[in-house]
């Protein structure tokens, strides 16, 4: 900056004010603003953000963990976070934890070392006494689908309670009454609910509850395999299953075409969260959608306005609607 501000006969603080953007705050004119960027360009000037985030102690830089970035409905939060931050002058560090909780520590611990000026999660969900410090310690965090009861960190997440029951009675109202749930990670706060509103849409349809029609560990596609296997290969085969991901919900169609199980004649299906190609399938899958991108978009709000403001948000629980999406994989038992 000073060999630019040299050549065009300026001073180093009018020169930076320029190339950091700050030109018509300061009142500088067109023209100089004009002659700064050219020799600028000729020199190939760009800011040294880490110079700058260390100077400022501002790096313009956040965290986001997520739990499986293969997962569709991670990867449109991720998106819509990315494109958030950056239309608010914000780069984005992602880390994909795997759903372990190991890597997960490892990452934020990670983030902390390039000085990311705040974090937004999707924790793994078992434990949050790492997460807890991280908040302790001063540095802004919002929690996305995933929050922990008694942790006091803002978080967004959808219904998952409302739309699990809306699912069940989904199929209770098709005839259904010897109904299965495909689970995820039992522990984490999502399935926690989710498991609520499938035995409260039993109870109060009439029908009686049966633990041994409940089966999973994961979120993921050869969870869904696995307990789909189990479960329809037992004494108390159900006539439909409720999964608790849409991923799950594609290891259980593969079991069904193993197993010779025809969907929906055989056996209904309706999953949680909306799945890219869910429309394609064959038969196309009933879902509950979750609004992906207004999760991103409100997290990434929430953060990034405790971070221009340095107020923690005053509204800091978002729980959004979800939305059953009817289609051909749920019939008559």
């Amino acid at each position: 900056m000073k060999d630019i501000a040299d050549e065009v006969g300026l001073s180093v603080s009018v020169v930076s004010r320029v190339l950091n953007g700050k030109a018509d705050e300061f009142r500088i004119r067109t023209e100089t603003q004009e002659s700064v960027r050219k020799v600028a360009h000729r020199r190939g000037f760009s800011v040294n953000q880490i110079a700058r985030g260390l100077r400022l102690n501002k790096s313009h830089t956040i965290g986001l963990l997520i739990p499986d970035i293969s997962n569709s409905f991670f990867a449109k939060i991720a998106r819509s976070v990315e494109n958030f931050a950056r239309r608010k002058g914000y780069s984005t560090i992602l880390c994909d934890t795997e759903n372990d909780e190991d890597i997960e520590k490892e990452s934020i611990s990670l983030l902390r070392d390039r000085q990311i000026d705040g974090l937004l999660i999707a924790p793994v969900g078992r434990e949050s006494k790492h997460i807890g410090a991280v908040f302790d310690s001063g540095l802004p965090v919002v929690l996305l689908d995933r929050f922990f009861d008694h942790l006091d960190i803002p978080y967004v997440t959808s219904d998952n309670y409302r739309g699990a029951y809306e699912g069940v009675c989904h199929l209770i109202q098709n005839g259904h009454s010897k109904i299965g749930y495909v689970q995820g990670i039992p522990d984490s706060k999502p399935n926690l609910e989710r498991l609520r509103g499938y035995k409260d849409a039993l109870r109060d349809n009439g029908v009686s509850f049966s633990s041994a029609l409940i089966c999973g560990q994961a979120f993921d596609e050869r969870d869904g395999y696995s307990s789909a296997k189990k479960l329809l290969d037992g004494k108390k085969t159900p006539t439909a299953l409720f999964a608790s991901s849409s991923v799950g919900a594609l290891g259980v169609m593969q079991a069904c075409h193993e197993m010779e199980i025809k969907i929906p004649a055989e056996l209904s299906l309706v999953a949680f969260d909306e799945y890219p190609y869910a429309p394609l399938l064959s038969p196309p899958l009933t879902t509950i959608s979750q609004p992906t991108d207004e999760i991103g978009e409100m997290a990434s709000t929430m953060l990034l306005d405790w971070l221009e403001s340095g107020r923690r948000p005053e509204t800091a629980e978002k729980t959004l609607e979800t939305r059953l999406v009817s289609r051909q994989s749920v019939g008559s038992p």
